[in-house]
C-alpha cells in the first residue's frame, strides 16, 4: 500500500509507501505525515496467489454450489476510523485475475495529531478471507500550498 497526494515541500504529486515495520507504535517510521483536512489517495495492490497443486484455467466464478446461479468473485475495500466509528470510503472491486492496483480516495481529519485509519479487504463470496490493515497517520497542520495544488489538479480532470 502507498498514499498519493500533495505535501508542502513537494512541487508535484508524490506517492509515499506505507511501512509496516515493527510493532511499536512509538516508532516514528510507522507514522506517515499528512496535512490536515486534505484529500489523499490510498493505492492498494491486490495480488491473487494460486497455491493449488493442479493447474486449471482461472475462472472468475466463485465456488458456491448452493447458490442458485453462477456468481462472480469480488471484493470490497472499506476504510474507516474505528475510534470515531466513522466510515471514510467504500470501493467495490471485481475479480482479480493476477494483479491489480485499486485507488481509494479519503480525507484526513481536521484536527492535528496521530490517528489510525483501518482498511478492511472483504470477500463478497468466501468466509475467512477478510483482511484488516491499520494505516498510521501523523496529521500535521493544514498546508495551503498543498490544498491549492490538489484543487488545481482536480479542476483539470
Amino acid at each position: 500500500m502507498s498514499v498519493k497526494g500533495w505535501w508542502e515541500q513537494s512541487q508535484e504529486q508524490m506517492e509515499r509507501p506505507l511501512t509496516g515495520r515493527g510493532t511499536n507504535l512509538r516508532e516514528e517510521s510507522r507514522w506517515l505525515d499528512v496535512h490536515a483536512d486534505q484529500e489523499y489517495v490510498l493505492q492498494v495492490s491486490l495480488r491473487r496467489l494460486n497455491l493449488g497443486q493442479h493447474r486449471r484455467k482461472q475462472e472468475s466464478k466463485a465456488q458456491a454450489p448452493r447458490f442458485p446461479k453462477a456468481k462472480d468473485e469480488g471484493w470490497f475495500l472499506i476504510m474507516g476510523e474505528v475510534d470515531r466509528k466513522e466510515l471514510l470510503a467504500v470501493k467495490r472491486v471485481g475479480y482479480v485475475r493476477n494483479h491489480t492496483t485499486v485507488s481509494v480516495a479519503f480525507y484526513t481529519p481536521e484536527k492535528t495529531g496521530k490517528c489510525i485509519y483501518t482498511l478492511y479487504v472483504m470477500s463478497d463470496s468466501y468466509l475467512g478471507l477478510d483482511q484488516q490493515y491499520d494505516i498510521h497517520l501523523n496529521v500535521t497542520p493544514t498546508s495551503i500550498a498543498a490544498q491549492v495544488n490538489t484543487e488545481v489538479v482536480d479542476s483539470l480532470n
